[in-house]
């Protein structure tokens, strides 16, 4: 598998640096490199994970709950359990920065899924993927819940959506994207 996948509509790039496997299961690491001016996932929680950011050039904008942290080189901020966040580069200039997941959840999976889907032309012109059983399961995987959506909402319904999808044998087709069943 490649250890770098690329956003095709954001440019983003995330590199895998240390993975589930590589940690048994303890954290994920990645580097996302994010063009200026490029934007993150909508505003989020995870309650099975927390994410730490760590800057190593540029300049990244994290948003945790609804203070906005303008973070440089070396400096770090974490998102706890249930926290709402996301980021965004909001700068002229290139960032590179480090996300630190623990536990890793299938965060990994998601992303190489959503990009392949990506890269397959499955995807609407924002990136989103075209199915919703897609969309459902890529969130599902990172134990991604949208703000303002109630969770029980999305964990009930994407729930059904995976389980009739796994049963329709849709998802046999996203394997090769992560390179397992």
């Amino acid at each position: 598998m490649e250890q770098t996948v690329t956003n095709r509509v954001t440019g983003e790039q995330i590199t895998f640096i240390e993975t589930a496997k590589d940690t048994n299961g303890e954290y994920l690491l990645i580097e996302v490199a994010l063009p200026s001016n490029g934007k993150g996932p909508p505003l989020h929680i995870h309650d099975r994970f927390e994410e730490e950011f760590e800057v190593i050039s540029g300049k990244l904008t994290v948003t945790l709950g609804k203070t906005d942290h303008i973070l440089i080189a070396e400096e770090r901020r974490t998102a706890p359990l249930k926290t709402p966040h996301t980021f965004k580069n909001n700068h002229n200039e290139p960032v590179v920065f480090r996300v630190r997941l623990t536990p890793p959840s299938q965060f990994e999976q998601s992303v190489r899924i959503h990009y392949g889907l990506m890269e397959d032309g499955l995807t609407d012109a924002k990136g989103n993927p075209k199915l919703l059983a897609h969309t459902a399961l890529v969130l599902s995987l990172q134990n991604t819940l949208i703000v303002g959506i109630p969770l029980w909402i999305q964990r009930t319904i994407f729930g059904l959506i995976v389980k009739r999808a796994h049963k329709r044998g849709l998802y046999e087709k996203l394997e090769k994207y992560t390179g397992r069943p």
